[in-house]
């Protein structure tokens, strides 16, 4: 089971909804911004993947190249390719993930001929859907963008008309929907609540995180049965993968889950990534509410 915030899931499906009908007063592209770990990319695809859509991805390291102009290329001949696939009656979308980290305007940017053209050609997209130089008029492709910091961006790329932006920063409700889903067969609610008042700012990936080593405790005896062997279940992932997911089955001891989750809130610490928490850490459900 996969919980995904209905309003997330509503920003998306208007948004490739407008754009498939062409409809002019809506922008062309999609910001999902937010704070790291909190599900933007993860919800994004899944519900693209429940609505059929097909995905063309760009991401970060498409937009780097030692041959200028090439990610330029590369990003109108996914647009294209789409657009080809919209006109062919299937549903399809341009999604390009972590765009503030290259496409964005960084203190130290050089302003290389890939940055420029990238961003040139994401503004000819945003003003002229269906207007290619050398193609013609084509489909108008959906494209979604997702970062973490909005500002980073250039500024004319994100003004309204160009882009419609959803700042992502689920509410405490949301959280701990997502968090009980997360958790779901090794914690119960009242588990769950503890450890939402525990952990306030850690982001929904922490607890994902926290699943994975619930998962290696219970789990123990079948992996070390299985690390035996490698060879065997190599390739051989939907056969084997149930055998893991068996042995963790029922819910956990509830002092178990909470110390798990203790050592692993240490081990963030110890690892260093105290200076990460202005961008990793999330604002209280409290503040979130306010």
């Amino acid at each position: 089971m996969t919980f995904i915030a209905q309003r997330f899931a509503r920003a998306v499906h208007d948004h490739l909804v407008l754009s498939l009908v062409n409809l002019p007063e809506h922008p062309v592209i999609m910001g999902i911004f937010g704070a790291p770990g909190e599900g933007k990319t993860f919800q994004l695809r899944t519900v693209l993947d429940d609505a059929n859509v097909h995905v063309l991805s760009i991401n970060a390291a498409d937009f780097e190249s030692d041959r200028a102009g090439v990610p330029g290329k590369h990003l109108l001949a996914s647009y294209v390719s789409a657009a080809r696939a919209i006109e062919g009656k299937r549903p399809s979308c341009l999604v390009i993930d972590d765009v503030d980290t290259t496409a964005g305007e960084w203190e130290n940017n050089t302003g290389t001929v890939n940055h420029q053209q990238v961003l040139a050609q994401l503004m000819h997209l945003a003003d002229r859907p269906c207007d290619v130089e050398s193609i013609g008029r084509i489909a108008r492709v959906p494209i979604f963008v997702t970062g973490n910091d909005f500002g980073k961006l250039y500024p004319p790329l994100r003004r309204p008309g160009r882009m419609t932006a959803l700042h992502w920063a689920p509410s405490a409700e949301e959280r701990r929907a997502v968090i009980t889903t997360v958790l779901m067969g090794l914690a119960g609610d009242d588990v769950v609540a503890n450890l939402l008042a525990s952990y306030p700012r850690h982001p929904v990936s922490f607890f994902a995180e926290l699943r994975s080593h619930l998962t290696t405790i219970g789990a123990a005896q079948v992996i070390e049965r299985l690390s035996q062997n490698l060879p065997l279940i190599a390739g051989e992932a939907d056969l084997y993968r149930p055998h893991v997911e068996a042995a963790v089955r029922g819910r956990l001891d509830p002092l178990l889950v909470e110390q798990t989750a203790a050592a692993l809130h240490e081990q963030h610490q110890a690892a260093g990534r105290a200076y990460l928490a202005p961008a990793y850490l999330t604002p209280s459900p409290e503040q979130v509410d306010e």
